[in-house]
C-alpha cells in the first residue's frame, strides 16, 4: 500500500510551509486526502482562542491545495499541540503524521521534547519530520538499523507506505568492536587489531543481510553499508556522503517518565539532522487504524 491518508499538522510558521509543502507532494504521489491541522493554544481567556481560530480557519483553507479530485480537509482545534495531534491522527485513521521542525527551547526541550519528539514518542502513527523545502519527491533514502524489532518496524512501514520504492536507497548499521580499545590497551600489534575490526564488519554484515533478508526483502538489492562508530555519527557521515534527503528510523518505546524524559539516537537524528526523517515508533503500523467510534 502507499499513503491513503495523511495529516499535516502545521503551526502556520515559514517551517510548517515545508511541512504542507511535502504533505501536498505526497498526496498527488499517491491519491491520499490530506488533513490539515492547526492546534490554537487554549490557555489563554475565550475570546482570544475564538479570534485565532477563525483566523488560523481563513489561513488553512487559503493554504490548502487542489489535490485533482482527492479531499481535503481543514481542522482548528483548541488544546495541548502535541495531545491534539495523536488525537487527530487516531479519530481520522491517517498512515502518516507530516509536521515540520519546531523551533527548539533549550530549556524545555531536555525535560519535555518538542511538540513533533513528543508526537512520535506517544502517537501510534508514523512521523515525518520536513525540514528542507521540498521541490520534488524523495530521490535518496537512508535506513537506520540497529537490528532490533524497533529498525524492522521502521523498515517495513517505510516499504509498506511507499518510501522505498524510487530512488536510491541505502541500509547502514553501525558497529563497535568491542575489544578493539582492550587490544590496543593491552599493546596488541596494530595488524592484529585491524584483522579484529574487519572480523567484526564482516560479522556484522553477515547479520545486517540476515536481518534486512527477514524483515524487508525489498531492500536486498540495495546498498547495505557497515560502519565502525557511534550509531549517530555513522548516520551523520552516511547521510553526508549520499546526500540523502530522507532518513528512516525507529523509535523504541517506554512507559511512564522513561517515555517522557529518555533520549535515544532517534532522539539525536530528529535534532540534529538537516534532512527529513520518517520516525516509527512501535505502536505504529503500515495499515491504516480504523476509525475511533467516539
Amino acid at each position: 500500500m502507499t499513503v491513503k491518508r495523511l495529516l499535516a499538522a502545521t503551526d502556520l510558521s515559514a517551517r510548517a510551509e515545508r511541512a504542507l509543502g511535502r504533505a501536498t507532494i505526497l498526496a498527488r504521489q499517491s491519491g491520499a486526502d490530506l488533513v490539515l491541522l492547526h492546534v490554537v493554544d487554549d490557555d489563554q481567556p475565550p475570546p482570544l482562542v475564538a479570534a485565532a481560530t477563525r483566523q488560523a480557519e481563513k489561513l488553512l483553507r487559503a493554504a490548502a491545495p487542489d489535490l485533482d479530485g482527492a479531499r481535503t480537509e481543514v481542522l482548528v482545534r483548541t488544546g495541548d499541540p502535541f495531545e491534539v495531534v495523536v488525537q487527530t491522527a487516531d479519530e481520522r485513521a491517517v498512515d502518516l503524521v507530516v509536521m515540520g521542525a519546531h523551533r527548539k527551547r533549550i530549556l524545555r526541550d531536555v525535560f519535555t521534547g518538542t511538540t513533533i519528539e513528543r508526537v512520535v514518542r506517544t502517537g501510534h502513527h508514523p512521523v515525518l519530520m520536513v525540514n528542507r523545502a521540498p521541490d520534488a519527491p524523495y530521490r535518496r533514502a537512508v535506513v537506520a538499523s540497529d537490528l532490533s524489532e524497533a529498525s524492522a518496524q521502521a523498515m517495513r512501514t517505510a516499504a509498506a507506505l511507499g518510501f522505498l520504492g524510487a530512488g536510491e536507497v541505502s541500509v547502514v548499521h553501525a558497529f563497535l568492536p568491542l575489544a578493539k580499545d582492550m587490544m590496543a590497551y593491552a599493546g596488541v600489534e596494530r595488524d592484529k587489531i585491524a584483522e579484529h575490526v574487519t572480523r567484526a564488519a564482516a560479522d556484522a554484515r553477515d547479520k545486517l543481510a540476515a536481518f534486512v533478508c527477514g524483515h524487508c526483502p525489498e531492500l536486498q538489492e540495495h546498498p547495505l553499508l557497515v560502519e565502525e562508530g557511534e550509531p549517530i555519527e555513522v548516520i551523520r557521515r552516511v547521510v553526508e556522503r549520499t546526500d540523502a534527503d530522507l532518513v528512516v528510523i525507529g523509535t523504541r518505546g517506554h512507559r511512564g517518565l522513561k517515555r517522557v524524559l529518555l533520549g535515544s539516537i532517534a532522539d539525536e537524528v530528529l535534532r540534529t539532522l538537516e534532512c527529513d526523517v520518517l520516525a516509527v515508533g512501535p505502536t505504529a503500523s503500515a495499515e491504516p487504524t480504523a476509525p475511533r467510534s467516539d
